[in-house]
């Protein structure tokens, strides 16, 4: 017998303070103030930190309507199209429409921009293709590229985010809606009859009618889900290149970069202009694929790479090639970072329904900051409603078990 007399029931509790959560918990306190946003706060030790981490720790992440994927980019569009309405309701600034720059070798890599063409074509968006090497310098003078290469140049609303300033925006609206955010790691989720029972890691028990476990890389750990997901986190490696206050200027308003890059030690390179972090100096920031990655199959592998994982290992290379696109790059300082993603076995963010009152909204497969707005709100209607937001089958967002 599970005595709830002195508990309040939420309507929607949300499981994990995170992109995907803050939106889905924004879009549910429309509907009912009965709503609660569970998860750690950004931890200021990290080596101290005994819990779970998560992606959004950072300054920058592309948004843009072009993508290879016609579903990604319909995500995409309807959650920039709230970027302005997210901005002004919280006060928050986090968006940049810089433009941005899609790059890949003729070749082997051709059906890559081919694929990216095709998307912009079907939703009418505006691109510039640049066909040769020569063409593609006219996007921005201040970079360089491979002879062999081709480019499309993406106008904005296209540029990038901060992805602290999204949460902050979201979490904020939800606050204002009547949402109780509750800082703490959610370690089991048991459902009764009519209710989901919720316990944190200090041992507090919550209670909802209805469960949301947007738990990013984090889904499979503790007791959260009725069943293991089929959910890979790999790790990620982050350079940063500080630049002096003069360098920052001049490369302020660069486009991002996508990078289908030839090399045998890095992949699918992405770079954002320089951006203010959060110790007030600007840093230029480029991420990719690595032969050093790893696949981490735990919570403890995912933190012990969190904590201490060895990202210096692909300084060097990632190094080297952020020189060669910015050719006279005037860094005073490089430092790496750690990161995680979440792949899922289709592809697209699982978004369902697990069993009558339990429901997950988790897999970004590396591209879903931009898009996380949609993201919350197809987790909510499906919550609320039963029902399916878009146009595209619902099947594709399915979750899969191991």
């Amino acid at each position: 017998m599970h005595n709830r007399s002195n508990s309040h029931i939420f309507d929607y509790l949300v499981i994990g303070k995170g992109l995907m959560g803050a939106a889905a918990a924004r879009y549910l306190s429309q509907v009912t103030p009965h709503v609660a946003l569970v998860g750690p706060d950004e931890p200021a030790d990290w080596a101290s930190h005994r819990t779970v981490f998560a992606s959004h720790y950072d300054q920058g992440r592309i948004t843009r309507r072009l993508s290879q994927d016609a579903v990604w980019s319909a995500l995409a569009q309807r959650a920039i199209g709230q970027y302005a309405y997210l901005e002004k309701t919280s006060g928050v600034q986090f968006y940049w429409p810089v433009g941005g720059l899609y790059v890949a070798p003729h070749g082997t890599d051709a059906a890559y921009l081919a694929a990216v063409a095709a998307v912009g074509q079907r939703y009418s968006l505006d691109f510039t293709l640049y066909a040769t090497a020569n063409e593609l310098q006219q996007a921005d003078e201040r970079l360089a590229f491979p002879a062999h290469c081709h480019g499309i140049l993406e106008p904005p609303p296209a540029g990038y985010i901060n992805p602290r300033g999204l949460l902050r925006a979201q979490m904020t609206i939800a606050a204002q809606q009547g949402a109780r955010v509750v800082a703490e790691t959610v370690t089991a989720v048991t459902p009764h009859a009519d209710s989901v029972e919720v316990m944190t890691e200090t041992g507090r028990i919550l209670w909802a009618r209805k469960v949301l476990i947007a738990a990013g890389a984090f889904a499979n750990c503790y007791d959260l889900l009725p069943r293991q997901l089929d959910l890979r986190v790999k790790s990620e490696t982050i350079l940063l290149a500080r630049l002096p206050e003069q360098e920052a200027s001049r490369l302020r308003d660069l486009p991002t970069v996508l990078y289908q890059i030839e090399s045998p030690v890095l992949d699918s390179i992405y770079m954002l202009p320089p951006i203010v972090y959060p110790d007030g100096r600007a840093y230029l920031k480029m991420g990719c694929n690595t032969s050093a990655d790893q696949w981490l199959p735990d919570l403890e592998a995912m933190r012990a790479w969190m904590i201490r994982g060895d990202s210096a290992a692909m300084a060097a290379p990632m190094r080297a090639a952020l020189e060669a696109m910015i050719p006279d790059l005037a860094a005073d300082h490089y430092e790496t970072h750690r990161c995680l993603v979440a792949y899922t076995a289709h592809g697209k963010p699982y978004i369902d329904q697990l069993t009558e009152r339990v429901y997950v909204a988790t897999g970004g497969n590396g591209t879903s900051a931009k898009c996380s707005d949609t993201l919350g709100w197809l987790a909510a209607n499906l919550m609320q409603m039963g029902g399916w937001m878009l146009d595209f089958d619902r099947a594709l967002f399915e979750a899969r078990f191991v």
